[in-house]
């Protein structure tokens, strides 16, 4: 039996997970896991509905495949390049969600202090310039601007989110779309409630 057999389905999984969601489109986006010497990672252009584990695409830590039954995805030396510039770094998610897209197409700033869940998961959100999608200038600086926060808006094309596990950084992915939607409509109604300072205060001394 394949050793990492479990990892492959559960990122198989996640991937199915961000389509039905909508946090993704059908060929679009991609994750990865980094286990020991390896990187699992979703492959190119197939339908992300119908995933299985027998699709993801095998890698060494330098990009080398080592088992592929479709071609790796696009975004390969993106996710080699975070790896490399994230030691801590376990699961990388790249999608195309719709609040999300619409903050790196209209260059949205982000409120992150509105909710107690969005103030602990998330400190920060990094913006990239807009390079080319699966080129070494798009890998080299979301991997720079990853190295100062969790979350990364790709200008005009979606956004990074790192993590140690799938269900923590998928949480990441769920809660940033969420702020950027709250965050598009704050433009209509500009009395939007902050947490408050003895909130934010409470977290920082209690959840870490």
């Amino acid at each position: 039996m394949n050793k990492y057999q479990k990892q492959a389905k559960e990122l198989a999984k996640f991937m199915q997970r961000l389509y039905i969601q909508k946090l993704t489109t059908s060929l679009g986006g991609n994750i990865s896991m980094k286990i020991d010497d390896r990187i699992l990672i979703t492959p190119s252009q197939i339908d992300k509905n119908s995933l299985t584990a027998k699709d993801i695409v095998y890698l060494t830590l330098n990009g080398e495949i080592i088992k592929s039954k479709h071609h790796t995805s696009i975004e390969t030396p993106m996710h080699i390049a975070i790896y490399k510039s994230r030691s801590d770094v376990q699961v990388i998610m790249h999608a195309h969600p719709f609040w999300c897209t619409v903050a790196a197409v209209w260059d949205l700033q982000i409120d992150l202090n509105v909710t107690d869940e969005a103030y602990f998961n998330i400190k920060k959100i990094s913006y990239a310039n807009y390079s080319p999608m699966g080129t070494d200038n798009l890998a080299n600086e979301v991997a720079s601007k990853i190295k100062s926060s969790d979350i990364v808006i790709m200008a005009n094309h979606g956004i990074v989110c790192v993590g140690k596990t799938l269900c923590e950084t998928t949480e990441k992915l769920e809660i940033v779309e969420n702020l950027a939607h709250i965050s598009w409509l704050k433009q209509f109604n500009d009395k939007i409630n902050y947490l408050p300072d003895d909130a934010m205060k409470y977290i920082d001394d209690n959840f870490y």
